[in-house]
């Protein structure tokens, strides 16, 4: 029986983003997947022959020499990739009452625009855009440290993002106005901390892009990566128990019966569920497990995507954020031929599991015709929201197509279609800001439950697993940061 170095479990970006890492360093890394391929969030569908983002559409800190740049050159992907930047003077639009506020890239340009619409918050929004950076930072310290939050990252998971938002203005139309984009963190009031808000903020006003060719070509590139560096990826592999032995992990086994050894095992799949593939007697207590199950999982998505009837829409290099009753995301994917019109739409909005729960206990393509009428008439709304912004929208449409939190239960297998994990709660911290390193030796964390969430998050999260394997000092030079 082969023994590997690393096992990993899934196969989504933090699977990869590990199993990349630690293939090149010379680790003899296996990946289980229980899907059919590779990707989990990242992975697209087609309909009538058009590639659709699933739910990635954007990610930022790509320019040359941020982070995320950084990570996908050490990564060996950032080469393959062909990246979109969103226009400079407004990566995201934020729509309130009646007006309309761009977000541009850059700190000081983020600054200045936003001085001169509220030109009596200057100095708030300075203060604000110095601790979106000074937080921001707080990711390279602890990829340096390889361990815990320092002092200042404590004080920011324990602040909230509306608190903190709040200290720097009172002006109640800018406050919205700076949460604006919160639907891209699964952003809610009075639980949310503001190191989760900012380290996705600050990403984005860095640098703003989207991947041409679909999200997956980052994930696509991790997978070619890995499997050049000699690690192996196993697909419709689902484990169904870690072995350990003695409180030490020692392999995994498989819902087939089969078993795999190896030093270290890294889960990226949901902490609930890898602690119920733990034996019994591996040493985690049972009111942990309890705990950790009861932690609140984050909202589920709402997707209406939206193909356009050819050279009827502009393509728009910017994405909207329409504010009201229902918040919602309007993005573009950047079109297939180049062209200067739209193909694919995406309209988005949060969506609670209870809203979908009475179908819970169907599948996907055999939910019934009410479920049907349901994502029609939420479908309905989201376009006449997205119209009023963007005339023109729905008569341009040629089909379009849904998912809710149920679709994406059912193919990612996030809990209750959570799409960022569990839900990371300021008046909480220590409990749902999930360390990568367990009580189980060598059996180690990863993924958007763990750290934060985004492609930022999980990025940070997978070099701060690494770190235990081969070293933080080690890493931050090979990475030289």
């Amino acid at each position: 029986m082969t023994k590997y170095d690393v096992i990993i479990t899934g196969a989504g970006l933090a699977g990869l983003e590990c199993a990349a890492v630690l293939s090149s360093e010379g680790q003899k890394v296996l990946i289980l997947e229980q899907g059919a391929v590779s990707g989990g969030f990242f992975q697209p569908f087609k309909r009538r022959g058009v590639k659709i983002d699933s739910s990635v559409h954007y990610a930022g800190s790509l320019d040359k020499g941020q982070l995320l740049h950084t990570a996908f050159s050490y990564m060996g992907v950032i080469d393959d990739l062909e990246l979109v930047r969103l226009n400079p003077g407004s990566f995201d639009v934020i729509f309130t009452g009646d007006e309309t506020y761009n977000l541009p890239i850059g700190h000081e340009n983020f600054v200045k625009v936003l001085s001169e619409r509220f030109p009596e918050e200057s100095g708030g929004i300075r203060a604000y855009s110095d601790e979106l950076k000074r937080t921001g930072s707080l990711s390279i310290q602890t990829i340096r440290s390889g361990g815990g939050f320092s002092p200042e990252g404590i004080d920011s998971i324990s602040s909230g993002a509306t608190d903190t938002i709040e200290r720097f203005t009172s002006n109640p139309v800018l406050r919205k106005v700076l949460s604006g984009n919160s639907i891209i963190y699964g952003g809610v009031k009075d639980i949310t901390p503001f190191y989760v808000h900012a380290i996705s903020t600050n990403s984005y006003i860095e640098s703003s892009y989207r991947f041409y060719g679909g999200a997956d070509s980052l994930t696509n590139a991790l997978e070619k990566r890995v499997l050049e560096n000699g690690g192996e990826i196993l697909f419709s592999s689902s484990v169904k128990t870690i072995l350990t032995e003695s409180g030490e992990v020692r392999g995994v086994e498989t819902e087939n019966g089969e078993k795999f050894l190896s030093k270290w095992v890294i889960s990226t799949v949901h902490p609930a569920h890898t602690l119920e593939m733990l034996e019994i007697d591996s040493g985690i207590k049972n009111s942990y497990r309890e705990r950790v199950s009861a932690l609140r999982n984050s909202c589920g998505l709402f997707c209406l995507y939206l193909l356009m009837k050819p050279g009827s829409f502009p393509y728009r290099n910017e994405n909207y954020h329409i504010l009201g009753d229902k918040n919602v995301m309007v993005s573009f994917q950047p079109p297939a031929d180049k062209s200067e019109y739209a193909d694919v739409v995406t309209v988005i909005c949060q969506m609670d599991f209870a809203e979908v729960e009475r179908w819970s206990s169907t599948t996907t393509g055999r939910r019934g015709d009410e479920y049907t009428q349901f994502k029609e008439s939420v479908s309905e709304e989201l376009l006449e929201i997205a119209e009023s912004r963007l005339p023109g929208l729905k008569g341009s449409v040629l089909a379009k197509y849904s998912a809710t939190p149920l679709t994406f239960r059912d193919y990612v297998r996030t809990p209750q279609g959570s799409a960022y994990g569990i839900m990371k709660n300021f008046n909480m911290p220590l409990s749902t800001f999930i360390p990568v390193k367990t009580r189980v030796k060598n059996l180690l964390l990863s993924g958007q439950s763990v750290n934060v969430h985004g492609v930022m998050g999980v990025t940070v999260t997978s070099l701060l697993t690494c770190c235990e394997i081969i070293g933080p000092q080690y890493l931050s030079e090979k990475m030289k940061i």
